[in-house]
């Protein structure tokens, strides 16, 4: 019956993604498991003149001719001529609420902050998905020999949102911070040694080691430049201040943050001019909101609610994410410590039921045990799943530590909540007592933190780079958050970063993938697909794989 039931879903997930189509939605091309991109280059370069990403056919490290053409910080779907646009846009963002907007801050490591930060702060380069090579952004050209060093030629012609000139000092500058926020910008920038500015545009950086993924660890929207004059003058509101295409005006923590166009942006001007981004708690608030035009996009529309906008008035947008949706066992936990408790936790989970509840048509389950982004370079196709076996569940637990204890599952968004409480059921099938803790984004941080804590059900942090393991597997890793750690694991890790021939790291990344499924630190389920729901005229929207990385600065209304 099961099989039955999976291979229908299969069918009506098919037919939904089709029926979003014609209905106007558009898709990412997002690149399957296995078929990874070819490594981009180290060097880049680009006329400081041009458009961002635009870089010249005749320039140092640029494309080939016949290669395609990459799209770097430009704002994508570029709306018609000719129309009337809206001059403000309302967005009901995802599951994760914004509690911080401070890239120094732990508790800005949630996914719709990130979109914040892509707004008001600019990096050195960005990653082009769909070419899949880097771009330049506030760096124009960048070169390396070694993946130890590397010199940046930087824009001339960037200020500041309070007015002040961009240059090479504001980048130390914020390497210098970095050092010693707790925030995940601290261990992107964490293989920086020096950071020397040669000039006020040329800027030279020495890492601790050879470091292939460097490129991809800057490219992220935490790792935008700060001003060093702004934060100086004023501490806790200079932190805001960025070089990008919106300016931070508004923020009432957990509930909205509003951003207006920074109307003298270096770069491609935004239609838009000005944006409120909503966290709405309730789901069926969030269709409402759409169908009342309250709202133009929703990033949280709940699954049950998506028949609603099948039609002409309305676009969905169906986007798989790069995250797999997974648990993590608190690995210095004496319970969640013990070998025989996670495998009877693995046993007794029916994956396929977890997806079917929480996502329906819009949950693919997972057919390989790892844990890797669905996007990810040098994903390991061959890791084993557990099966769903209730008697060995039993066994294991037999041989367990556990006499009965309350197991606390924890999660922040909907979609994990709903799984846990799948999860706490088919526990209670083998005699295991679990409860649910139900939090926001502020209270799943303090769990990472709590060494008393048994496990937590979240999507794993990925980007494209298969470097972003180490903040997953490594000791200390922002994304860590059992305390995982295997010496062989995080030498593998640290081999893999200094490894510059891609056939030699796929395979390395490869065994770090099986070793870590023995280890069983984590346990996968499903990856989840997201309908973003748009009204009629909207586009703009820049929706890549990697939800870290989406884009609204190009997102544009029309209603006339």
């Amino acid at each position: 019956m099961k099989k039955i039931l999976a291979i229908i879903v299969a069918i009506v997930m098919c037919l939904a993604l089709t029926a979003a189509c014609n209905s106007g939605g558009s898709t990412s091309d997002n690149t399957a498991p296995g078929n990874t991109p070819a490594a981009p280059d180290a060097s880049q370069s680009a006329s400081p003149s041009n458009t961002p990403g635009a870089a010249p056919s005749n320039a140092p490290g640029a494309m080939p001719s016949n290669a395609p053409a990459g799209s770097g910080d430009d704002m994508t779907q570029a709306a018609p001529e000719g129309v009337k646009y809206a001059e403000h846009v309302e967005v009901i963002i995802d599951n994760n609420r914004i509690s911080v907007v401070n890239p120094m801050s732990g508790g800005s490591n949630a996914t719709s902050t990130y979109w914040v930060m892509t707004m008001i702060y600019d990096k050195l380069v960005t990653y082009d998905e769909e070419a899949a090579r880097f771009e330049p952004v506030l760096a124009t050209h960048w070169e390396t020999t070694d993946y130890k060093t590397f010199v940046f030629d930087l824009r001339e012609d960037v200020y500041f949102h309070n007015g002040e000139h961009f240059t090479a000092t504001d980048v130390v500058y914020t390497i210098d911070m970095a050092r010693d926020a707790e925030g995940t910008m601290k261990s992107q920038w964490a293989p920086v040694e020096t950071a020397t500015a040669l000039g006020d545009y040329k800027l030279e950086l020495v890492l601790n080691g050879v470091n292939v993924d460097f490129l991809m660890n800057i490219s992220q929207p935490v790792t935008g430049i700060l001003n060093k004059k702004a934060i100086d003058a004023d501490h806790e509101n200079g932190i805001y201040i960025g070089t990008g295409a919106f300016i931070y005006t508004d923020f009432l923590s957990n509930e909205y943050v509003t951003l207006v166009r920074n109307d003298n942006y270096w770069g491609v001007m935004p239609i838009t001019k000005s944006m409120t981004l909503h966290y709405i708690p309730e789901v069926a608030t969030r269709a409402l909101m759409i169908l009342n035009n309250e709202a133009q996009v929703s990033f949280g529309t709940g699954v049950e609610d998506y028949d609603l906008f099948r039609n002409d008035d309305y676009s969905i947008f169906p986007l798989t994410m790069n995250n797999c949706q997974a648990i993590s066992f608190n690995m210095i936990n004496p319970i969640t410590s013990d070998y025989n408790f996670r495998m009877a936790v693995a046993h007794a989970m029916d994956r396929e039921e977890i997806s079917i509840v929480c996502s329906g048509e819009w949950g693919a389950f997972l057919d390989d045990g790892a844990i890797w982004g669905f996007a990810t370079e040098f994903r390991n196709s061959n890791v084993p799943t557990i099966p769903h076996d209730l008697a060995l569940a039993k066994e294991y637990l037999a041989k367990s530590s556990y006499k009965g204890e309350t197991i606390e599952i924890t999660a922040s968004i909907i979609t994990n909540v709903k799984a846990s409480e799948v999860l706490q059921s088919q526990l209670a099938d083998i005699g295991i007592n679990a409860t649910v803790n139900a939090t926001d984004s502020a209270g799943m941080l303090a769990k990472y933190f709590d060494t008393g804590h048994h496990i937590i059900c979240n999507g794993i942090p990925f980007t494209y780079a298969a470097g972003s393991a180490r903040q997953v597997f490594g000791p200390g890793g922002g994304n860590n958050r059992g305390s995982y750690e295997n010496p062989e694991v995080t030498k593998l890790l640290t081999e893999a970063a200094a490894t510059t021939d891609a056939a030699a790291r796929s395979e390395l990344y490869k065994e770090i993938q099986m070793l870590v499924n023995e280890d069983l630190p984590f346990i996968n389920i499903f990856w989840r697909m997201n309908g973003i729901v748009g009204v009629k005229g909207l586009g703009g929207l820049k929706l890549p794989s990697d939800t870290l990385q989406t884009d609204l600065r190009g997102v544009f209304w029309i209603i006339d």
